[in-house]
């Protein structure tokens, strides 16, 4: 396994570098960086199984670096001392997500995922049921019931459901709103998870909406609308952050 690590503070190049070689020396090889476009250059040559990166570097941070990326196959691990920048890690397709100042544990845990992940990258290459699910409802219509007619929504149009009362106020990304006589559990049935979400008994929300998530449990989405999310659905939400 030929890992690279990347981040402008030497004093974290080297906690990393440590923990690497006492818990993953024995796995392959590690090479380091303090510079991001000097790496990037190293990564897109030599195309690694994995990167850990720093998210706010100067000249070329995290985020534009993992754009210019050219392997489809390195699996990827953020690092950063901003919980904000969780979610653009997921959508960025990023394995995981440290949080400095991470323990040893944190590397451990994060670190072992992606070795099971190398290990399936052969079988990671055919989607999976999950993944297929959601594809078949970006590629669908939705009918939406209103007092006088039916409309027609393309999913991927649908930023998200809010209930009101025993009805259902859909959103959608050309700014109009619909409130449908059929409460918000019929829409569920249809909107489904991994593309879809219930935050809260009363609010379902299109996942490729999201921008960011606080460590309150908000969700905010393209729009700037923010959403709640329950505390006891907290655990399975980032679980499909994972999956994206």
């Amino acid at each position: 396994m030929n890992v690279v690590l990347i981040d402008d503070d030497l004093s974290e190049v080297n906690y990393g570098k440590e923990l690497f070689i006492k818990n993953f020396g024995h796995l392959g090889a590690l090479q380091c960086f303090s510079d991001s476009t000097e790496g990037l250059h190293f990564l897109n040559e030599t195309r690694p199984d994995l990167l850990i990166v720093d998210v706010e570097m100067p000249n070329l941070n995290g985020l534009d670096l993992l754009k210019q990326l050219k392997s489809p196959n390195t699996e990827v691990v953020f690092c950063t001392a901003h919980d904000r920048f969780a979610i653009e890690a997921y959508r960025n397709f990023a394995l995981g997500f440290l949080l400095k100042p991470y323990n040893e544990a944190d590397f451990i845990a994060v670190v072992s995922k992606a070795i099971q992940r190398l290990k399936a990258t052969v079988k990671e290459m055919v989607p999976n049921e999950k993944q297929l699910e959601a594809l078949e409802l970006e590629n669908k219509k939705i009918p939406i019931p209103t007092l006088g007619c039916t409309y027609f929504s393309s999913i991927l149009d649908i930023i998200r459901l809010e209930s009101v009362d025993s009805y259902a106020k859909i959103h959608l990304t050309d700014g109009s709103i619909h409130m449908s006589s059929y409460g918000i559990k019929f829409f569920e049935k249809i909107l489904t998870m991994p593309l879809f979400f219930r935050t809260h008994k009363s609010h379902l929300v299109n996942l490729k909406k999201v921008s960011k998530l606080f460590t309150d449990g908000t969700l905010v989405l393209d729009t700037g609308d923010r959403i709640p999310v329950a505390r006891r659905r907290r655990p399975d939400l980032m679980a499909i952050f994972d999956q994206f």
